[in-house]
């Protein structure tokens, strides 16, 4: 007794080995249906197995869902950054699309005159409200004086009041110190187009003139400053009022300030070359 409780480790594995050795040589030597213990075994571990291969497979399954998950949200934010620069692009090119066809409309507009006329660009506008005044990127460097006259292919914006070496101040004919020589189109009424508080007005238009509601009013050429058939202004109420000589009429500005980018200014005397053509309002 004192011998196996001495060696009880020893004489255990062996056991275990005797027993290991003894159930492979009768596998071996078993048909494999003859097997019971195998078979038994089997059964005993197939649900553990199929709850193993199942575990993997949902491991594995949400480890590629994760995976395709960075992978989407990292696609995603490289899209939307091509989205948008692809939107800037678009506007670039809307933006360009206008500008040509803007600058088209005025060359246009500078073959139907005869002179030395430059192109200005609006960089300033008033912004006190006292005066209705623009600011243009061309000075006295570029030939720009006091009283040269600026258009725009709609019709007459105005004339430089102020002038420094490379910009200049443009009077509005909508201001109230403004004054264009003008008549209407389709009787020659002659009047002059100043400022008022809402756009324009016709003044001084003998009250025996036919001045009607839609009448178109042009320059008259009599002011020295802009040539005869320049477009100013539609006609949109007449004002008979009153006992005196004169007839007054209101005019809206054939020229929208508001969105005005370019004019053009003349270095010195010119003329149409042609009718000024009815470019339509902005």
């Amino acid at each position: 007794m004192d011998f196996i409780r001495r060696n009880r480790v020893f004489l255990t594995s062996a056991a275990c080995l005797l027993l290991a050795a003894g159930l492979a040589f009768r596998t071996g030597r078993q048909q494999t249906r003859a097997d019971r213990l195998g078979r038994f075994f089997l059964e005993l571990m197939a649900p553990l197995q199929r709850s193993t291969a199942a575990v993997d497979r949902a491991v594995v399954s949400l480890w590629r869902s994760v995976i395709e998950l960075v992978g989407a949200r990292n696609e995603n934010v490289v899209l939307r950054v091509r989205v948008q620069q692809l939107e800037q692009e678009m506007d670039r090119r809307s933006e360009l699309d206008i500008e040509n066809a803007r600058l088209r409309g005025l060359l246009d507009f500078r073959r139907t005159l005869q002179g030395d006329v430059l192109t200005a660009r609006i960089i300033g506008r008033d912004a006190t409200g006292l005066a209705r005044t623009l600011v243009i990127d061309r000075g006295e460097a570029d030939g720009v004086v006091k009283g040269a006259a600026a258009l725009a292919p709609q019709g007459v914006v105005g004339q430089i009041f102020l002038a420094s070496r490379h910009a200049a101040r443009i009077l509005l004919i909508s201001d109230h110190n403004s004054g264009v020589d003008a008549v209407v189109e389709r009787t020659r009424a002659r009047g002059i187009v100043q400022g008022t508080v809402d756009g324009c007005g016709l003044k001084y238009v003998k009250r025996t003139e036919d001045v009607q509601v839609g009448d178109t009013v042009v320059t008259s050429g009599l002011d020295g400053i802009f040539p005869k058939g320049l477009p100013v202004g539609t006609v949109v109420s007449v004002d008979k009022r009153g006992q005196g000589l004169f007839q007054s009429a209101e005019v809206t500005p054939r020229v929208d300030f508001d969105r005005l980018e370019e004019v053009l200014v003349a270095r010195g005397s010119f003329t149409l070359l042609q009718e000024a053509p009815a470019a339509p309002e902005e």
